[in-house]
């Protein structure tokens, strides 16, 4: 991975957030070997909480959130064998935007036997406020990777409720070159109301997980178990469905943000357990 920055435009309206890194296996533990970043991202020396593995890697907008024209990048390498647990300071505020959107790219690179966890905290839409995601994975043979993403209505404590102008969000990952799984959400209120039916309906707060490689038996296994944690659940209505290549794929919508939380933990600790043989910990953000 080239660790030098992506230059900076000239004509480009808001600011060019980027953070790189590369996590190395030496001595029995992942160590973060290089890293790079650029305001409005950061990143901070990993932590180990857990004792061991794995690393613990924060990301942080010191801004406090984005505006529009910003672009936020970041790149992510895992060499064979590490083990990486990577979350946000903060959720992720999307302000009003007066022209160009907000811009987040995530590429991730992971090497043999490696093992990561993403789990970043909820993306906040403002009112007024447009927000494009993409997030594309590239696994080799037996990583193992387990991502968790939600989407909060806007600010509900200030009476907001899909007033955003978009929200969208893609997820590709390939493995082994080839594709194992493409998503995409779009949400648009003022052309379609996300409350109708069929849509959000009672639930305005949206979940997304997903669990990509693993021994396919242990997968089977796991796709019956979250499809139970979903389906037992108040408040919550969802699914969870087997990739055609070794993969799980988790949906589901909530009443509440409290509701949205008990349904993610319960599903990255299941997860967890199953993929990687550890339980689900507290994340420490600071």
């Amino acid at each position: 991975m080239n660790f030098a920055p992506p230059a900076l435009e000239p004509s480009q309206i808001g600011r060019h957030g980027y953070a790189s890194a590369r996590f190395e296996r030496s001595r029995g533990r992942t160590i973060l070997k290089d890293s790079f970043s650029r305001v409005p991202l950061k990143i901070i020396r990993p932590l180990y909480p857990e004792g061991g593995e794995p690393a613990h890697l924060i990301l942080i907008n010191p801004t406090g959130g984005s505006v529009g024209g910003d672009i936020l990048e970041a790149e992510f390498s895992l060499g064979e064998g590490a083990q990486v647990l990577c979350t946000t300071q903060g959720a992720t505020r999307i302000y009003r935007t007066a022209g160009e959107p907000v811009i987040s790219r995530t590429r991730i690179r992971m090497e043999a036997d490696s093992a990561l966890e993403l789990l970043p905290d909820p993306i906040i839409p403002f009112a007024g406020s447009r927000y494009r995601q993409e997030v594309t994975l590239d696994l080799a043979e037996g990583a193992r990777l387990l991502y968790g993403e939600t989407l909060y209505q806007g600010r509900a404590a200030m009476g907001e409720s899909f007033d955003y102008a978009e929200v969208a969000l893609r997820v590709v990952a390939r493995l082994n070159g080839r594709p194992l799984l493409t998503d995409a959400v779009e949400i648009r209120p003022d052309q379609v109301d996300p409350c109708s039916l069929g849509l959000f309906e009672p639930y305005p707060y949206l979940g997304s997980f997903y669990v990509l490689g693993g021994a396919e038996s242990v997968l089977d296994n796991l796709a019956g178990e979250l499809e139970d944690i979903l389906s037992g659940a108040e408040g919550v209505a969802g699914g969870a469905c087997r990739l055609e290549g070794p993969g799980i794929m988790v949906r589901w919508l909530a009443e509440s943000p409290v509701r949205l939380r008990w349904a993610f933990d319960d599903i990255w600790n299941i997860a967890r357990l199953s993929v990687l043989g550890r339980k689900a910990v507290r994340l420490r953000k600071f």
